[in-house]
């Protein structure tokens, strides 16, 4: 399965990973604009992914994509949760996976994320206990993606009124992923039982997702290839766009879709890191592979219907 996965790096240097991405845009298109940015030539990971489709699964990977039995329901559902269209009706059970606290129940013995709780305004001591054991939490949507109503909590009193809403609501431990001042996370793609690429992103502040792309290399600690860098803009259809959606693209999503700044710097990162995310990588994505999501618990739009 074609998974796009996101990691923090936690201040023991550990990758912890956040959130596992199926279907398109996954990082390829990203990873191959940090990879002509840093070395100056084009990555391969395209030809790579076509190869390993066929491989695997005899066909080419716009074929393999379009063979997803949950594909269309799942633009849809992405179109839904960003406030683009109506729910898809009826829902594959993959969806459920869309539902951050199913994910966690499911991937938490396959690969390290943070500790993670549904947020119950009636509960407030699993939040006073969540603050004594992190010092902050994470409060994010069960269902949701871009860091849509992320806020990070430093004390109890920070949620008085806050509700789990339509999208319903968890507490995380907060990872302080963080490099030459700067907050970074890794995407990292994995397809058909192989690591395929990773890029960072980069910004000043959490979360990490609307800032810099960095190319990600191996060396020495963890830190910035350069501490004064330039900046490379694209504007740009990516490969994954005409892939995932063919002609009929969203227009509110051209920002997704095309443009994309990548610095000049490379993030570096030591190999031991590096080799933990690509190996949680591969466990995930042999886990989806060979999940049944009939078996997975409802999700919040199943068992919150009426918030639909």
């Amino acid at each position: 399965m074609y998974l796009g996965l996101d990691f923090l790096v936690d201040g023991a240097g550990r990758p912890r990973l956040i959130e596992a991405n199926v279907g398109l845009p996954g990082g390829a298109e990203e990873y191959d604009r940090t990879h002509r940015v840093r070395l100056g030539t084009p990555s391969g990971v395209f030809d790579r992914i076509e190869a390993l489709s066929l491989q695997a699964y005899g066909r080419t990977f716009g074929d393999y994509i379009a063979s997803r039995p949950f594909l269309d329901g799942l633009k849809r559902f992405k179109l839904w949760m960003d406030g683009h269209g109506p729910f898809p009706e009826p829902a594959h059970p993959m969806l459920r996976l869309e539902d951050k606290w199913v994910q966690y129940q499911a991937l938490r013995s396959v690969a390290p994320m943070p500790e993670t709780v549904v947020f119950d305004p009636g509960r407030p001591e699993e939040t006073d206990r969540l603050l004594k054991s992190h010092g902050r939490l994470v409060l994010k949507r069960r269902l949701g993606r871009g860091g849509r109503d992320l806020r990070i909590i430093s004390d109890v009193y920070e949620l008085a009124g806050a509700e789990p809403g339509r999208f319903g609501a968890l507490l995380q431990e907060y990872i302080d992923s963080r490099v030459d001042g700067l907050v970074f996370s890794l995407r990292s793609v994995a397809f058909a039982g192989e690591w395929v690429c990773a890029y960072a992103n980069l910004a000043p502040r959490a979360p990490s997702n609307h800032g810099l792309l960095a190319f990600v290399q191996e060396g020495d600690g963890s830190r910035l290839s350069e501490a004064a860098f330039e900046t490379v803009r694209f504007d740009t259809r990516s490969w994954e766009a005409a892939i995932w959606f063919g002609r009929d693209e969203p227009g509110y999503l051209r920002h997704n879709l095309y443009e994309d700044v990548v610095a000049t710097a490379a993030l570096v990162l030591p190999e031991p890191l590096l080799r933990e995310v690509r190996e949680a990588s591969v466990r995930v994505e042999r886990f989806y592979e060979g999940l049944d999501p009939g078996t997975l618990p409802q999700a919040w739009f199943e068992t919150h219907a009426e918030e639909r």
